[in-house]
């Protein structure tokens, strides 16, 4: 890089060469390179030149002329021109013309000649005013006159100084663009520059594809001391970079031979153009034409009551680039939208868009009617569900009639305001809310929930209409019936049966019974084993027989009416009633007596319906007069436990109680001292427990082999 000390290429004849203070300041600038307090290339000659053309010597004014790495030099150089100020009236020589110095001099200068405003904001160049002729000396001198406007050519990139490549500037303000809607032109903007009491120009330029480096490397859009200004050129790439750079000087001279900084800046995407959409059969198709390096087009689907908003929620066809078109299949028909699209392209590692290109177009309309409504009753009767294949448009309303709609207006299309005249009038609207969710078959349905039965209707008729764009169509009706809730059940427990009692419900022409484990909720569903009863046959065997049905451990049972509609089979409401289940124990006894037919001893076997560790207490009971009734009938006998050998393993006892229960019945063996008594002996469960009683059947063995008392030959 060339030394600051070396000839410039760039530089012009300047007035300010014969100014006595350059040569100071240029030795002075010297010593701060020397000592390595500043570097060359960011201190340059053209900044004190700068400053001297300035007239400026406060701090915080030569401060924002300098670059930063010297800015912290400014206290200094503020000092260095106080010191080579000594007069306020000191002249120097400026290219064989002389000038003032101090503040005052500098004020008396021309200002130069601005362009109204609404003018393209574009500076001519500046003519020193033409004093007027003086008065004659006999007469009064009259106040001098004001100096006539002269003409002014616009600016063009000729008249600034070339720029001098030095450290790399960062703009410190962004540029703000805005598409003309009337004209379509494209405004740009900037703010002001502050704390300049000089001339600003403002030079707007412009390059494609990558940002300008210099500001005569580029297109010159305007030169101007506003802030504003419009650029009409189509686009030329997809990225189009904008710089504004600008010169500040004391005079409008001044600030045209000063360096340029770089002030703002701002990067406009190029938007898509030969934009064409239109509809098929439901299906939006879109085209168009993008600049040459943009990645992707995004496509945005707003709703026309929506179109003045924006937002990514309206994007659509984020999967694809989208360079040659889009193709949108999920429109809904007879519904109107406002299609945008934005070119994307990356800008220095950040994706940027472009300003949107739209249109709006309504989806046609076809009436399509729904004719798959089915209903499924809530498990406690009060309430139903709908659900439905939703057409492709239009919005679905459902009608809920205690006669259905009036002949012939099923598939019908009439307007939406005839609808009262088929008997589907406002008040008879379904207003629950409607979600979508997924079918068995992967495609949608629609689930209305929760709807209720009106307390005194036994039957209800639902109709399905679809409404779109002011039309109607009447869809398939369904009825639909309730049963009466199923009340009083009883389960009378046998032996070797159960019997299931209820009131039979009114309007129902079964009753089906589910089987499930304990305590279950029949609003999970019910499915598995389950037994069907018509009311003849609930007449003809007094009740639902179940011989051998119901597991031992226990179950729920589950009742649910049945009836029928249009041929439809309708499930009323659920009643539900818990089976605790029943241990059957069989014993059997073997009574011992001596020579005389006396009784000596009585043997106990037990088998079980199913192995059990462990069992219950037992009593043996002896009544002389009957067979004992109850634990209470009688006197309990002692027994004990028999060993492998037959002999007795542990002491008398009043209570039984077998280590396990067997389906054999086969070893453990429990044996009574039975000598001197007379009448019968009964085995019985002993506990407490009036439920643990209800879930255990004790069968007893042929009446014959309980009883004592010899027999007469």
């Amino acid at each position: 890089m060339q030394d600051s000390s070396s000839p410039d290429p760039f530089h012009r004849e300047d007035p300010d060469d014969a100014d006595p203070r350059l040569a100071p300041l240029l030795a002075w600038r010297q010593q701060l390179i020397d000592s390595g307090a500043v570097a060359a290339r960011s201190f340059k000659e053209a900044h004190l030149r700068l400053v001297l053309r300035s007239g400026r010597t406060d701090v915080e004014q030569i401060r924002a002329m300098l670059p930063g790495s010297v800015a912290e030099h400014a206290d200094e150089m503020a000092r260095v021109l106080s010191e080579l100020d000594t007069s306020s009236t000191e002249q120097t020589s400026i290219t064989g013309r002389h000038r003032t110095t101090d503040a005052s001099a500098g004020a008396a200068l021309p200002s130069p000649t601005l362009p109204p405003a609404g003018t393209s904001g574009t500076l001519p160049p500046s003519t020193p005013a033409v004093p007027s002729e003086p008065a004659p000396p006999a007469a009064p001198a009259p106040p001098p006159a004001e100096p006539a406007p002269v003409a002014e050519s616009p600016l063009t990139a000729a008249d600034f100084t070339p720029f001098t490549f030095g450290q790399q500037q960062s703009p410190r303000q962004s540029i703000a663009l805005r598409r003309n809607a009337a004209g379509g032109a494209m405004e740009i903007s900037w703010p002001p520059l502050q704390g300049s009491d000089g001339v600003v120009l403002y030079r707007l330029v412009s390059s494609e594809d990558n940002p300008p480096y210099s500001p005569d490397r580029a297109d010159l859009v305007a030169a101007t001391d506003t802030t504003s200004a419009a650029d009409t050129r189509p686009p030329g790439a997809a990225v189009r970079h904008y710089q504004v750079w600008i010169n500040v000087g004391a005079t409008r001279a001044e600030a045209l031979t000063a360096q340029p900084m770089l002030y703002a800046a701002g990067v406009l995407v190029s938007p898509i153009t030969d934009f064409a959409i239109r509809e098929d059969s439901g299906r939006v198709i879109g085209q168009w034409t993008v600049p040459a390096g943009v990645s992707a087009v995004y496509v945005y689907r707003v709703p026309a009551a929506e179109a003045g908003r924006d937002g990514p929620q309206y994007r659509i066809l984020a999967g694809s680039d989208n360079l040659n078109g889009f193709v949108d299949s999920e429109p809904v028909r007879g519904e109107r939208y406002q299609y945008r699209a934005r070119c994307a392209a990356n800008v220095d590692g950040v994706l940027r868009l472009s300003e949107a290109v739209e249109t709006d177009i309504e989806i046609s309309a076809v009436l399509a009617p729904v004719t798959d409504l089915a209903v499924a009753t809530g498990v406690d009767g009060s309430s139903f569900d709908l659900t439905w294949t939703p057409p492709v448009g239009g919005r679905i309303v459902i009608y809920r009639t205690q006669d259905g709609p009036n002949a012939g207006a099923e598939s019908a299309e009439l307007p939406e305001g005839a609808l009262e005249q088929v008997g589907l009038t406002p008040e008879l609207r379904l207003t629950q809310p409607v979600v979508t969710q997924t079918g068995p078959d992967g495609r949608p349905r629609a689930l209305m929930a929760g709807v209720s039965w009106p307390a005194d209707w036994s039957r209800a008729y639902l109709t399905p209409v679809t409404i779109l764009a002011g039309r109607a169509l009447v869809g398939r009706t369904l009825s639909s019936v309730r049963t009466g809730a199923i009340r009083d059940i009883e389960l009378a427990e046998y032996c070797n049966k159960q019997v299931l009692t209820f009131d039979w419900p009114d309007g129902a022409a079964g009753v089906v019974l589910y089987l499930a484990p304990k305590g279950y909720d029949p609003r999970a569903g019910l499915t598995g084993k389950s037994f069907e009863i018509s009311l003849e046959e609930y007449e003809k065997y007094g009740g639902m027989q179940l011989t051998g049905q119901l597991p031992v451990g226990g179950c729920s049972l589950h009742l649910a009416p049945v009836a029928f509609s249009g041929g439809r089979r309708v499930t009323g409401a659920i009643a539900s009633v818990e089976y605790h289940g029943l241990l059957r124990l069989q014993y059997a006894v073997r009574i011992g007596r001596d020579p005389q037919g006396f009784p000596t001893t009585a043997t106990i076997a037990m088998r079980s319906e199913h192995d059990l560790p462990g069992s219950p207490a037992f009593v043996l009971v002896n009544n002389p007069q009957r067979i004992p009734l109850s634990v209470h009938d009688g006197q309990a006998v002692d027994v004990a436990p028999l060993d492998a050998q037959g002999q007795f393993a542990d002491r008398p006892s009043k209570e039984l109680r077998w280590s396990q229960l067997t389906t054999s019945g086969t070893g453990e063996l429990w044996a009574a001292n039975v000598r001197g008594l007379q009448g019968w002996i009964r085995l019985f469960v002993n506990t407490p427990s009036a439920e643990r009683l209800r879930v255990i059947a004790l069968l007893d063995p042929p009446v014959d082999s309980l009883r004592l008392t010899a027999m007469a030959q």
